[in-house]
C-alpha cells in the first residue's frame, strides 16, 4: 500500500512539473499587488531599442494602485549623460512611464550640479522638466531659474534667470 502511494504521489508531482516546463517560456509571473503593497530594494530599468534609458534604484517602493507607485530614497543614473540624481522620494506611472521627483533633489554630471524642488521626467519625449526654482552649479558658473526644460544635449532655465560666470 506504501508503494502505491509513493508511486501515485511520485506521478502527481511528475504530471505537475510536466506541464510546468511546458508552458511558454516568455509567460511573466503575474503578481497582484494591492494598494499598499510594497517592495524593498527596488530596481526598474527602462530600455529603448535596446539600450538602457535610465536605471532606478529605491529602498522601498509602494503600490498606491496598480499604476503608481511611491518611491522612497531613490537614485536615478542617466547612462547617455552619465547623470546621477537623488531623492528623497517619488512617484513612477507604470502606464506612461513617466516619474515625478520631489524632496531633495540633487543631481550630478561631471561638468554641473542641479539642485531642485520637484522635477518631472517624460520618458516619452526624453525630458526631465520642472515647473519649481531650479540651481544649476558649473565649474566656472552658477545659474537659477524658475522653471527648466533638459533634454540629453541641453538644460534651458526659463522666467527669471540669474546667472554668475568666474573667470580663471
Amino acid at each position: 500500500m506504501k508503494k502505491l502511494s509513493f508511486t501515485a504521489a511520485a506521478l502527481a508531482l511528475l504530471s505537475v512539473l510536466v506541464f510546468y516546463l511546458s508552458q511558454d517560456k516568455d509567460a511573466k509571473i503575474k503578481l497582484r499587488l494591492e494598494d499598499n503593497s510594497y517592495m524593498d530594494n527596488v530596481r526598474i530599468i527602462q530600455k529603448k531599442e535596446g539600450a538602457v534609458k535610465w536605471v532606478l534604484d529605491a529602498k522601498k517602493a509602494v503600490f498606491l494602485t496598480a499604476n503608481d507607485i511611491k518611491l522612497h530614497s531613490m537614485k536615478i543614473f542617466f547612462p547617455e549623460k552619465e547623470l546621477v540624481l537623488t531623492s528623497d522620494s517619488g512617484l513612477y506611472d507604470v502606464d506612461n512611464k513617466s516619474l515625478k521627483i520631489e524632496d531633495n533633489i540633487k543631481a550630478s554630471t561631471k561638468d554641473y550640479d542641479i539642485t531642485a524642488t520637484t522635477l518631472f521626467w517624460d520618458s516619452s519625449r526624453n525630458e526631465l522638466l520642472s515647473d519649481e526654482q531650479v540651481y544649476i552649479t558649473g565649474k566656472r558658473f552658477s545659474a537659477v531659474g524658475d522653471t527648466m526644460t533638459a533634454t540629453t544635449d541641453k538644460a534651458i532655465l526659463n522666467k527669471n534667470v540669474k546667472a554668475v560666470f568666474y573667470g580663471k
